[in-house]
Parts: structure tokens; sequence; C-alpha cells
């Protein structure tokens, strides 16, 4: 008689070769046809969760399962620290004023006039409408930087680009979490309850001050592990140790900020923008080889983690729901471009004309195009309780992030083809 506990560890220890795997391959395909490993990852992950719908059992499905819990505090967090320590100080120096204003101001905008869309073309509650412009507002740069390195852009796009997408899933995750507290106060996740939805009890100031606690205390967290984590690595000198001592910082300030109640995600940005602009910069406090061991070791984690994360947005996606609810998605569609759209030509039009921050319309172009949806998103929605309020908003997300991945994509490299023909004089913009 098989043990259930012993047949179930003997199927699980088959998922990591199968990752690594799957993450070879994508990568060698990639290398092949010049796609993004993370775009045939995910097409990896549709194709599993195909095959089970339609009763392939070759695979065991339910072994591939991922807790979302799992993207949003393991996955996620190192992604952010990668992207923020790399950024280079000279090019975010030039465009850091539309990058917060972009991944703050710009993130709840498109949070309101997305849910206003949504609301008026769908007849959906408007609580629901703007909960799933919320969730939406994230962006993930990830295939974005994968086109950004095989056709050359300027380096202050691809640095607008990237550090936006990382401090806006921070945003994005607090808007999105009040808003479902707010719910919650309201007395229902369920859809069919829709009474107490169709209107908006909330205290406006209220709700700017629960935001700038939990967005403030994030940075103040981050800054706090950053500064302990640099007096620590001056009276260390072993490249081991002290990359040990970035994990610990990481992962540390994630949970410290997330258990007194503000952001991780804003901690570990804050982290990683503080290591990669004053720690790694003082060779006192961190030497040319132990700099170099660091920075190859998160571009590895950084590396599996993105993998995970796409193969994981695969593996969620619900074809069949997408295709019977069509019309709803189109909606949702229209909705997050247009909060996309209304955030970031206004944004970037005011520190045009009032700061020196100069961001060409082609730029403006890219950020508008290359605003693609990714696993944070899904891992958001996957958290919440079942439920017909859960299913209407997994629909919405899946469609969406579908559609990033299938036409953003290619319009995308198609215009950044076009536009910067010449990379020499576009940098000098």
């Amino acid at each position: 008689m098989n043990d259930p506990l012993t047949e179930q560890l003997v199927n699980s220890q088959y998922l990591i070769p199968i990752f690594l795997g799957s993450l070879f391959a994508a990568s060698f395909v990639a290398s092949k046809i010049r796609i993004p490993y993370a775009i045939i990852l995910a097409c990896v992950g549709i194709s599993i969760s195909i095959f089970h719908f339609v009763g392939v059992n070759a695979i065991v499905f339910d072994k591939f399962k991922i807790d979302p819990r799992l993207i949003l505090f393991f996955i996620i967090p190192p992604l952010i620290f990668d992207a923020m320590m790399r950024i280079n100080r000279i090019h975010f120096k030039s465009i850091q004023i539309s990058t917060f204003l972009l991944a703050t101001v710009g993130t709840v905008l498109a949070t309101v006039v997305g849910g206003l869309v949504l609301g008026y073309l769908s007849g959906l509650p408007f609580i629901i409408a703007f909960a799933f412009s919320a969730l939406m507002s994230p962006t993930d740069a990830a295939v974005v930087i994968e086109i950004f390195k095989r056709v050359r852009v300027p380096r202050s796009l691809s640095t607008m680009m990237e550090s936006e997408a990382s401090l806006n899933d921070a945003t994005g995750a607090i808007v999105y979490s009040s808003i479902i507290a707010i719910i919650i106060a309201q007395g229902s996740l369920v859809y069919e309850n829709t009474s107490g939805l169709n209107s908006l009890n909330l205290d406006i100031l209220m709700q700017a001050k629960d935001f700038a606690v939990v967005f403030f205390g994030g940075i103040a967290v981050g800054l706090a592990f950053a500064i302990a984590g640099q007096k620590l690595h001056k009276i260390m000198d072993e490249p081991l140790s002290e990359t040990g001592l970035t994990l610990a910082i990481v992962f540390g300030s994630v949970v410290t900020a997330n258990s007194l109640g503000v952001s991780g995600l804003v901690a570990v940005a804050i982290a990683g923008l503080y290591f990669g602009h004053v720690t790694s910069k003082k060779e006192n406090v961190l030497s040319v080889k132990t700099k170099t061991f660091v920075y190859n070791f998160w571009e590895m984690i950084a590396y599996v983690a993105n993998s995970l994360a796409f193969l994981y947005l695969g593996l969620s996606m619900d074809i069949m729901s997408i295709g019977n609810h069509l019309p709803l998605v189109i909606f949702a569609v229209i909705a997050v471009l247009a909060g996309r759209f209304v955030s970031i030509y206004p944004i970037l039009g005011i520190t045009n004309r009032f700061t020196r921050e100069k961001i060409p319309m082609a730029w403006r172009n890219v950020a508008m195009i290359g605003s693609m949806r990714g696993a944070i998103s899904v891992a958001l929605v996957g958290m919440l309780p079942e439920g017909d309020f859960k299913n209407t908003l997994q629909i919405m997300t899946f469609g969406v992030v579908l559609v990033s991945l299938i036409l953003q994509y290619p319009i995308l490299l198609q215009y950044i083809k076009t536009r910067f023909k010449d990379p020499i004089a576009e940098n000098n913009l």
C-alpha cells in the first residue's frame, strides 16, 4: 500500500528539475527566435493549464500550483531590489521627478480614471471597477527591458521604465489593499451582494493619510535596513558573508515593514536604491571583488525569480474564462489603457514644462505602449477569498495580462525599431 505522503514527495521532487529544464529550454529558444524568455515561459504555463482543462493528465497540474503569497512576498522583492540597485545614478537623476510622479500620482490617477471608465462601460459596481483598476496599475518592465537589450534606446528611458515599474508595484499594492479594506468594511467580498458596493463610503482625507503612512513608513524601514547594512558591510570583508547580508536586508526589510503595517515593497525598493547609489559606490565599504560577487549573485536570483513569476502567470491563466467573458475583458483593456494614457501624457507634459527633465514624445509613447502587466497583478487577485468577486477580477486580470503579452509586445518592438534607428543620436536627447 502506497503512503500518500511518500507519493506526494516523490511527485514533488520532479518539480524543480522540470522548472529548471523549462527555464533552460525557454532561454535557449529565446536566443534562437529572439522572443523574450519570459513570454516563452508564460506560454509554457498557459499550455500546461490548457492540457489540464482538456483532460490531458501526462502532467500533474496540481503539483504546479504556486501560492500567490510566495510570489508577492518572496519573488517580487528580489526583482525590485535587483532592478533598483542597478539604476544608474546619473541617468536616474535626469528623470527622478518624472519617475516618482508616474509611480505615485500616476498610479492613483490611473486607478481613478480606469475605475470610472470600467464602471460606466461594463455596468459593474464602481467599487469593483476601482479594485480592478488598482489591481492593474502596477506595470511589469521585464519584457520591455528585454526589448531594450536588443534594440538600443536611451539609457535614461530604460531607467525611467524600470524604476517606475519597481516603485508602482508598491504604490499599486497599497492602493489595491486600501480598496479591498473598504470593501471588507462595507460587508462583502461576494459579487452577488452588490447592494453595498455601488457607492463608495470613504473619507478621502483619511485614505490619503493611511496611504502616506504606509508609503513613507516603507521608506523609513527601507532606509533603516539599508543604513544598518552599510555599517555592517564596512566591518566585513568576505564576499559570501556580505552577499548573505544583502539577502537579510531584502527579506528583513520586507518582513519588518509588513509586520508594522507599512509597505514591504516600498521598503525593499528604497533599500535597493540606497545600496546601488550609496553602499556599493564606496570602496571602503564594499570592495570591488565583493561588489562584483554581489551583483552577479543578484543577477542570477532575479533571472530565476522572473522565470518563476512568468511561469506562475501562465499557469494561473484561464483562457476559457477569458473567451466566455470577452466583452468584459475588452472593457477592462479599454479602461486600463485609458487610465495609463491619462496618467502618462499629462504628468510628463507637466514635468517637461516646469522642471529641467525633458521627456521627448517618443519616450512618452514607449511608456504608454510598454505599460505591460505581469505576475504581481495575478498574485494580488489570487490572494482574495474564493467567490464571484474574485472570479470577476480574475477574468479581467487574465484578459489584460494576455493582451499585454500578445499585443503590446510586438507593437512596442516595432515602434522602438522604427523610432530609435540612430541610438547615438537618441542617447543625446
